[in-house]
């Protein structure tokens, strides 16, 4: 059965003749495409009622999910033959993985209930953030494989939507309090990443796993992995929660300005 998925994987396994480039055609259509695309159907469901955006939020949340175990699969079976140590640092639990968990978990909680308000506000700001910076830096989704490529450019755009929509709808919190409930949900995800990356490497020998790049593993992010050499990870897992809260609440302010909370239904 393994050598079913390595020869089903491998035969899709299709290189572009030239890798895409950053601000290349291939990076340009990205941005035409999938940022239009991001902002039209969260502008043209901003006004859904609370069932349809609940369904919205679990849909995302599946077609994420699904998406995700497909690019593992095809990492897994496809480039790295089936090997568990190649493959372990694919565990999804970076940033950019979060709304796999967070939108379903947010469409079945009550609409006054802190916890949602909390993790929609997380997916209007850090998700937000975190999904359009890639329209803008490009290394981690312009891949020399086209489904990689084409994975990474179309989960990103997903991220966008749905920051948006939570933006445009007026789910999103507008107070301190809940971006700062926010920022708690942040801060147990990162601890949560240090504790995944040492448990994978402890349990799989061999595996170098780096969720969230914060450590203990030296980043891969520019400047962090500076901050690593000088620093050591804690400090640059610090000043990592710093940059990007301080990222993440710009776009609250422009939240808070671009629309105004959703008034309670009757």
């Amino acid at each position: 059965m393994k050598q079913f998925f390595i020869d089903l994987f491998s035969s899709i396994a299709f290189k572009f003749s030239e890798a895409p480039k950053a601000w290349g055609a291939a990076h340009i259509i990205y941005i035409a495409v999938g940022l239009t695309s991001a902002v039209f159907f969260a502008f043209l469901l901003r006004k859904s009622d609370e069932r349809r955006f609940n369904t919205v939020l679990r849909t995302v949340g599946f077609v994420l999910a699904g998406m995700e175990i497909f690019k593992i699969s095809f990492f897994h079976f496809g480039l790295h033959g089936g090997d568990i140590v190649t493959t372990a640092y694919l565990f999804p639990f970076q940033l950019c993985s979060l709304p796999i968990y967070m939108a379903p978990l947010a469409s079945f909680l009550k609409k006054e209930d802190p916890v949602r308000k909390a993790l929609l506000t997380f997916m209007m700001t850090y998700t937000l953030m975190s999904g359009f910076s890639t329209f803008i830096e490009t290394s981690g989704i312009l891949q020399e494989h086209v489904i990689p490529t084409l994975h990474s450019c179309i989960w990103h755009a997903i991220l966008v939507f749905i920051g948006l929509l939570i933006a445009f709808s007026g789910r999103g919190g507008y107070k301190f309090r809940d971006f700062f409930r926010g920022f708690v949900c942040f801060i147990v995800c990162c601890n949560t990443a240090i504790f995944l990356n040492v448990l994978i490497e402890t349990l799989i020998p061999g595996a170098e796993v780096n969720m969230f790049y914060i450590g203990p593993r030296r980043s891969s992010l520019v400047v962090f992995n500076t901050i690593f050499d000088k620093y050591g990870w804690v400090v640059q897992m610090r000043i990592y929660e710093i940059a990007l809260s301080i990222g993440a609440y710009l776009v609250f302010l422009l939240a808070r300005l671009g629309a105004r909370p959703k008034k309670a239904e009757k």
